[in-house]
């Protein structure tokens, strides 16, 4: 977990405080303030019970956790809310004797264990420079991976235990992927860094150090733009913008900022592409989409007009959340 829900217990009948930290903001409070704050942290999706483990002298860093989520929170590993999903509709089942079945079902459970493991070490620091500063590297490499249940699927057996939760033999092989990727990695992806931005985090404001690459780092506060707030700068350096879309061109080439008429992003270098990475069918499909994009910003001739050029057009510094119905 990126981020967790501090709720000030209720003392009298006012209402209640929420702030929004993200792990970088508070790892690095007084322990005073921890100590008074890390029993009453919940999941900022489910509202569920949180914890915070402070950074461990083996080179675990410090990260926030539940073993309480809900079992359609977002927060809950991928892997283990999706195991269902994937083997519904698959032909071949068998019922398992009692014997097999309880020795299947505990190591499903070793299995679901040994991932929400991997899962707590996501903030591990992989790089002295960033175990130095405190800071975080932002994976722009990460990709956004949709599963398909592809035609052999249905060549796959699916065993179902005595409550109908089907378990595949797929499963290892899937949470060996999950721990592969997850074991070496305390970067950051686009997805996660926009999900906290959009919670209204303290990432925004706070003083950790991002590296953008190997010889590039930015103080939070100065990376993270705002769409309506971005402007001009004398070396065009570039930033992080993120926020909402207000709508698409009718030929998609060009993206308008919700609350800044004078804002947009130009697509015509990278449209086809982007259109076939989010499977897009018309302009309407952006419509009121979250985004967050590594960009500079230009400006036309007089002045009026402001555009977030992405990073050598390239969609790797680009995220989408499309909006569903």
């Amino acid at each position: 977990m990126l981020d967790a829900i501090y709720i000030k217990p209720i003392e009298t009948h006012s209402e209640s405080e929420k702030i929004t930290f993200s792990i970088f903001e508070f790892k690095a409070l007084p322990a005073q303030q921890i100590a008074l704050y890390r029993h009453s942290l919940f999941c900022p999706v489910c509202l569920q019970p949180a914890y915070f483990r402070r950074a461990s002298i083996d080179g675990k860093q410090a990260c926030f956790g539940s073993r309480h989520h809900l079992p359609d929170c977002s927060e809950l590993n991928s892997h283990l809310r999706n195991t269902v999903n994937k083997t519904d509709g698959l032909s071949e089942e068998y019922q398992l004797t009692d014997e097999s079945q309880k020795l299947l079902e505990q190591k499903i459970k070793a299995e679901q264990q040994e991932i929400q493991k991997a899962d707590n070490q996501n903030h591990q620091l992989i790089e002295k420079s960033v175990k130095e500063d405190q800071g975080f590297v932002i994976d722009f490499s990460a990709k956004t991976v949709t599963r398909k249940v592809a035609n052999e699927s249905s060549k796959t057996k699916n065993y179902r235990s005595s409550n109908n939760t089907p378990i595949t033999l797929e499963s290892k092989q899937l949470s060996n992927e999950i721990e592969k990727e997850q074991a070496s990695s305390i970067k950051q992806s686009l997805a996660k860094l926009l999900t906290s931005l959009l919670r209204g985090s303290s990432l925004a404001t706070s003083d950790v150090w991002v590296h953008t690459s190997e010889m590039h780092k930015w103080r939070a506060k100065n990376l993270f733009v705002k769409l309506e707030d971005a402007e001009v700068l004398d070396n065009f350096a570039p930033r992080m913008y993120w926020g909402s879309i207000s709508y698409a061109d009718k030929e998609m080439m060009w993206l308008n900022v919700e609350g800044a008429k004078n804002v947009a992003i130009p697509l015509k270098l990278f449209q086809q592409k982007l259109v076939d990475k989010y499977a897009l069918e018309s302009s309407s499909d952006l419509k009121g989409a979250n985004i967050i994009l590594f960009a500079k910003c230009l400006a036309n001739k007089d002045k009026s007009r402001k555009f977030l050029q992405l990073w050598s057009n390239d969609l790797q510094y680009l995220h989408l959340v499309l909006k569903t119905n």
